[in-house]
């Protein structure tokens, strides 16, 4: 039943997150696009004052616009945030699509027990522009698998 639960809400989310990006994608002379998407944190390893963790981003795309070597830049989630890791580059994000991708990263244990918190990592996707890069906001939340057990 809950497994259920958390289908319909994804599904909704899917459905809601792009909607709201397309508005601050019609955002006058191609300012910073919005891009949705969704993330789950696994395999955490704590390593003294030090957390490896991986990172896995479903990242949707709803302007017109396909983006070629997009890098999602990821920033810590205190007032002043600072870059504490990145993605490999991303080869293609067709418009109107997503694409699905994972990092390691390696993180103070502060910043992830702020993460296990609420306090959500900030992610930016780096768009390549001409000979520079524009940094577009990257809405997207959480994703907590069920506990192993239940149902």
């Amino acid at each position: 039943m809950r497994c259920g639960f958390v289908r319909i809400v994804r599904v909704l989310c899917l459905l809601v997150l792009p909607m709201c990006a397309v508005q601050a994608v019609a955002a006058p002379n191609n300012a910073a696009r919005a891009f949705a998407g969704y993330y789950e944190l696994s395999n955490a390893v704590e390593d003294g004052g030090q957390v490896h963790v991986t990172m896995t981003l479903t990242l949707m795309n709803p302007s017109k616009t396909t983006v070629t070597g997009g890098i999602v830049a990821v920033l810590s989630s205190g007032p002043s945030p600072v870059l504490v890791g990145s993605f490999s580059a991303i080869k293609s994000l067709p418009h109107s699509s997503q694409v699905t991708v994972s990092q390691t990263l390696t993180i103070t244990a502060a910043e992830y027990a702020s993460w296990q918190h609420g306090h959500a990592p900030r992610l930016q996707f780096l768009v390549p522009s001409g000979g520079t890069a524009i940094a577009a906001g990257i809405q997207a939340y959480q994703v907590v698998p069920p506990s192993k057990g239940t149902n």
